[in-house]
């Protein structure tokens, strides 16, 4: 017959006391910064891209004048 115990369960508040938790957290934190800067300069671009797509492309194409087609009251400008 064995006399082997059998293992504790592990308690959730040992877990966060870890020095290996603590080390893993301050490094995803460490990581999530640069990762987080490249994301919103990706975003920020992306938002440039698009208002250069939508107003700067249309309005050079037509040359700069207003297309007939897509008038509008002079009231709406602003």
């Amino acid at each position: 017959m064995s006399t082997a115990r059998a293992a504790e369960p592990v308690r959730p508040a040992d877990v966060l006391k870890d020095p290996g938790h603590l080390k893993t957290l301050l490094l995803s934190g460490l990581g999530g910064i640069p990762v987080s800067l490249v994301a919103f300069w990706f975003l920020a671009g992306i938002h440039e891209l698009q208002h250069a797509l939508w107003s700067g492309l249309p309005h050079a194409l037509r040359g700069g004048g207003r297309c007939r087609c897509c008038s509008y009251p002079a009231s709406w400008s602003g």
